[in-house]
């Protein structure tokens, strides 16, 4: 294939690049900063001089660009027709500097700088369509991704630094003993065994179930198809309600047993009608050339359609392992008695709605390091979803485009 050979780029052309480049790192650099003290004020305190001296030359920056090009364009085009196409540009240079200076003068006033959005127009309008939706995608994840991992660099700080300190990302005077304690924990322990259990079991029949209910719903042939299909939307969308779920519970024998955690959530319309998808997706050719060799709709469903639908089989298994991992309600709602039940949601809920002063006389040194503790169980629950998620994210990124093709 032959390369494509761009033509050589000017000094003009050259220079603009550079200059918008600079501009949108300032703009996300001014952003960034002001966020940062918005959200993460009380830990950022001492950064803040340096960060209203770094936001300031920057708007210097920005606007020593800006005002010779509004006189070489007003020289040449006219002053009314940069105004036309300009306006928020214009009002942001008259407002800003005025804002910058304020800001140093009365602090209170810092919260205005979130005028300098009005220069984002300007900005972006210097790069073409498609450029200017892979910066404000490529922005949008970056602060997607910060939003999620900013609290879970917190939470492994936290849990492993010394009891009495304020702790933001970095752990500060490492002390592993609030961590030594939660893995040690029988209890904790004991929990997180119901927990794998109960996402194993509920994971494997809910794809079982789920499963076999999509695979005949795909066939246009089935009798009864749309009433069934009615049925399932009213059910997804409307439900009876907890008190007619605890009187059947209670009526199928299953309250204070880890099996009212699991079946409850064995069917899932939502995953069904995925899963309905992805079927309808398939080459109707395949189960035609298998029947007309005298396979069975079974033998057909086990040694072909399951095996091409793995993709999305790992999307619901991933789905409903996040769903009954973070289980919380059901334990609350179906058991009463046998706390030995709980899995590790409901157990941390617990540990942490304990007085520490009331773990005083069993374990003194415990209430020194409650938080430790407290933040190491969140850590330990979190990581095993973490470990998983790697190796199903293929799966889900392929089963989730497919499944929604249909359905």
């Amino acid at each position: 294939m032959a390369k494509k050979i761009s033509a050589p780029l000017t000094k003009e052309e050259k220079r603009k690049n550079i200059v918008r480049r600079i501009l949108l790192l300032c703009l996300l650099v001014i952003m960034a900063l002001l966020f940062v003290e918005l959200v993460d004020n009380k830990y950022t305190v001492e950064y803040h001089n340096i960060f209203d001296i770094v936001i300031a030359l920057l708007g210097v920056v920005m606007i020593a660009e800006a005002v010779p090009r509004i006189c070489r364009h007003a020289a040449v085009e006219g002053f009314s027709d940069y105004l036309k196409h300009n306006k928020a540009e214009f009002l942001w240079l008259i407002v800003f500097p005025i804002i910058l200076v304020c800001s140093f003068l009365a602090p209170g006033m810092a919260g205005w700088r979130w005028l300098v959005a009005l220069k984002m127009p300007n900005v972006f309008g210097r790069y073409n369509d498609e450029n200017v939706f892979q910066i404000i995608v490529k922005i949008a994840a970056v602060l997607l991704i910060l939003i999620f991992v900013i609290p879970f660099f917190n939470l492994v700080a936290v849990a492993i630094s010394k009891p009495g300190q304020i702790v933001n990302l970095l752990p500060k005077n490492i002390d592993w003993e609030g961590f030594k304690y939660a893995v040690t924990d029988m209890q904790f322990l004991r929990s997180f065994k119901n927990s794998i259990f109960l996402t194993v079991v509920g994971t494997i029949g809910s794809v079982v179930v789920v499963s076999l209910a999509a695979y005949p719903l795909s066939k246009p042939q089935m009798p009864l198809k749309r009433t069934v299909m009615i049925f399932f939307m009213i059910v997804m969308y409307f439900g009876g309600g907890l008190a007619p779920m605890i009187i059947l519970m209670d009526t199928l024998g299953l309250m204070d047993t880890i099996w009212a955690l699991i079946i409850p959530g064995w069917m899932s319309v939502y995953n069904m009608l995925l899963m309905k998808g992805f079927y309808e997706s398939l080459p109707p050719q395949l189960e035609e050339a298998a029947k007309i060799d005298g396979a069975s709709n079974m033998y057909v469903f086990r040694k072909i359609i399951i095996p091409l639908s793995k993709p999305m089989v790992a999307t619901i298994a991933f789905f409903q392992v996040v769903g009954y991992w973070n289980s919380y309600g059901p334990a609350l709602y179906y058991i009463s008695t046998r706390k030995d039940l709980y899995p590790v949601p409901n157990y941390i809920r617990n540990f942490m709605s304990i007085s520490p002063q009331s773990m005083t006389d069993m374990n003194p040194t415990l209430m020194f390091y409650w938080n430790n503790v407290e933040k190491s169980y969140l850590l330990l629950s979190i990581i095993p979803i973490m470990c998983l998620y790697p190796f199903v994210f293929r799966f889900i990124k392929g089963g989730m485009a497919t499944g929604a093709v249909k359905g």
